[in-house]
């Protein structure tokens, strides 16, 4: 790649070159999983934030108790994603501390401590905290509105944004730090590549009920991949991908199909993660070969 060899600025310490900014723990490895072990492999420090403990999650694992386990389900997930970073090559992982939100219209909505009730000035100086300390050159985030109308992604969106603009500027949470610059933002790329509709009879051959795809009415009418800013290949991280979802025990059990597909059926269904850029705003029909392109 020819943005491979871009260094974390300064000194060796806990600095990264790439910051993955998610909601909850599992996030980092589903949309960014294959990119943080790309960029990993080609000796690139990447971090993660995750803003929510996933309180609000599922219990799966054969090992644990539903009812009994899920007090404790924030300690269980923070494990997880620890384990799954570590799979991701991810060189540092912080924790925002916020509660999980749970889904849209649901009691768990009305929580005084959920990401969509706090107070987003001071949500954005904690995270204005991190990326001063950790001084990425690239921030990766939600789209706006997140990827999809999930309140802690939708919330993971507005205080990265602010963050990301308020990070550079020393008159802004002078608390938090030395300001520092984040040269790009770039957000997830939700990209209908028609990989999905290609494989439905290998899909169906495997022996995978696509019932689901095949029923949605908007099938095939998403923005293509020509609309991505950056088209990255991440086949060659497929196997390292799943192994880190499955590191989330608790939220994919082994026969869900991200996880459960032939090894080369995963790599065509999940060949290539999409990215546009936000700031500097990207302009149409442009394109990039990485995430740090650019950079010196």
């Amino acid at each position: 790649m020819k943005d491979a060899a871009i260094p974390s600025d300064g000194p060796s310490d806990q600095s990264v070159t790439l910051l993955a900014i998610r909601p909850h723990p599992d996030d980092e490895s589903t949309a960014t999983g294959g990119m943080l072990a790309h960029y990993s492999a080609c000796q690139v420090r990447t971090g993660v934030v995750i803003c929510t403990g996933g309180e609000e999650g599922e219990i799966n694992d054969p090992d644990l108790d539903p009812v009994a386990d899920k007090p404790r389900l924030r300690e269980i997930r923070e494990q997880e994603v620890r384990d799954a970073c570590d799979i991701l090559g991810v060189a540092e992982l912080r924790m925002l501390g916020y509660r999980d939100s749970g889904m849209l219209d649901t009691p768990a909505n009305q929580h005084t401590e959920a990401f969509m009730n706090v107070d987003i000035i001071e949500a954005t100086g904690r995270l204005v905290r991190i990326i001063r300390e950790l001084r990425p050159r690239v921030i990766v985030t939600e789209p706006p509105g997140g990827i999809y109308p999930h309140p802690d992604h939708v919330m993971c969106y507005e205080v990265t944004a602010k963050a990301f603009e308020a990070a550079g500027d020393a008159q802004v949470f002078p608390e938090a730090g030395p300001p520092w610059q984040v040269s790009k933002l770039y957000a997830v790329a939700q990209i209908d590549d028609g990989a999905w509709e290609s494989l439905l009879p290998q899909f169906h051959a495997a022996g995978y009920d696509m019932s689901w795809l095949e029923r949605r009415p908007d099938r095939s009418q998403g923005p293509g991949a020509e609309s991505a800013t950056v088209s990255l290949d991440v086949r060659p991280y497929s196997e390292q991908t799943r192994r880190a979802l499955l590191a989330h025990r608790t939220q994919v059990p082994k026969d869900s199909f991200l996880v459960s597909l032939p090894p080369d059926l995963r790599q065509d269904a999940f060949a290539t993660a999409y990215f546009n850029r936000l700031s500097p705003p990207s302009t149409p029909g442009e394109h990039e070969p990485g995430l740090l392109e650019g950079l010196s």
